[in-house]
């Protein structure tokens, strides 16, 4: 998902207007290219549920002094839909929604095989810079843990599960306003699948966790943290949801939540890597990215946001 507001303290997030522009520009002519228009990128705002009378003037608070993050928003109003409990209010992010990067990643593995263009193998970091290979940037994420800890680099693994569930489509069905529901989880709408409605359901958080195995006792805590967001019918038919999956992954975060973009440390010039990319992975992604094709094939210098030498114990 991209949202380019902080719910903690109502704040835009690092970059947002930028990251928004690149991932934007750059999946558009993804899906141009790969003939997927309008299948990768899908436009859903989020409905945040205020949780007391403190937050909603904190929302209002935001507009009341021209705030940045207006931009992104509309002002606190009563629940567009009967089904959710907002006894407080909502707030909309209008600019929000999510990427269907498996689908995306299938394309792009088709396209490149067709162009001769995919070999499969393994690599890791004794394993140097390939013969014939002018740069080689590592996107292994947690998988890198080990190797760039080494090399002063810290990833940390943020292990998190998602539910993917289905409701009736037939009238009385679960009504959301066609909003992404934000209340102390978040349930997002996918679409109509054989008949019936899709949804996802997350996430946990779960530092330090190195399995990539779902965690059975999420399922119970997801549902129960979402099911607050609904009362009478709107509940009754949450209730009534099927859980169609449970997935998990490891989020590579690094330690300040920065991504790191760039030369890996303590290796010859050629190996560089794009790592650190956390929770917010499809809206910074695009921009790191090209962070790094400008550092490489135009000497630009990188970001020091981003740029992996900021950490004090990167070996040059």
């Amino acid at each position: 998902m991209f949202n380019p507001v902080s719910f903690r303290h109502v704040l835009e997030v690092w970059n947002a207007e930028e990251h928004l522009a690149c991932m934007r520009s750059v999946l558009r002519d993804m899906e141009s290219a790969l003939g997927l228009e309008g299948a990768i990128v899908h436009d859903v705002p989020v409905l945040k549920v205020f949780p007391n009378a403190s937050y909603a003037a904190l929302w209002e608070d935001r507009w009341e002094e021209g705030h940045g993050v207006c931009q992104w928003t509309e002002r606190g109003a009563s629940a567009p839909s009967t089904h959710v409990h907002a006894p407080h209010g909502v707030g909309k992010v209008k600019v929000a929604g999510w990427v269907d990067l498996p689908r995306l990643l299938d394309a792009l593995q088709a396209l490149w095989a067709r162009e001769g263009n995919v070999v499969h193998r393994r690599w890791e970091r004794a394993d140097g810079l390939p013969h014939g290979v002018d740069l080689l940037v590592d996107c292994r994420g947690v998988g890198a843990t080990k190797e760039l800890a080494d090399g002063g680099v810290k990833v940390q693994p943020n292990h998190g599960d998602v539910l993917t569930l289905e409701t009736p489509m037939f009238k009385g069905g679960l009504d959301t306003s066609g909003c992404n529901i934000n209340h102390n989880a978040w349930l997002l709408p996918l679409g109509e699948v054989g008949g019936r409605m899709r949804w996802r359901l997350g996430a946990t958080y779960g530092w330090n966790r190195l399995s990539w195995d779902p965690l059975p006792e999420s399922e119970e805590f997801l549902l129960h943290r979402m099911a607050g967001a609904f009362h009478g019918p709107g509940l009754e038919e949450f209730r009534r949801a099927q859980v169609v999956a449970h997935e998990a992954g490891l989020r590579p975060a690094s330690p300040d939540r920065r991504p790191m973009v760039g030369p890996w440390p303590g290796q010859p010039e050629g190996l560089a890597m794009i790592n650190g990319l956390g929770t917010r992975g499809v809206l910074v992604g695009a921009a790191a990215a090209l962070n790094l094709a400008r550092w490489w094939l135009d000497g630009a210098d990188l970001p020091t946001e981003v740029d992996p030498r900021r950490f004090r114990g990167f070996k040059k």
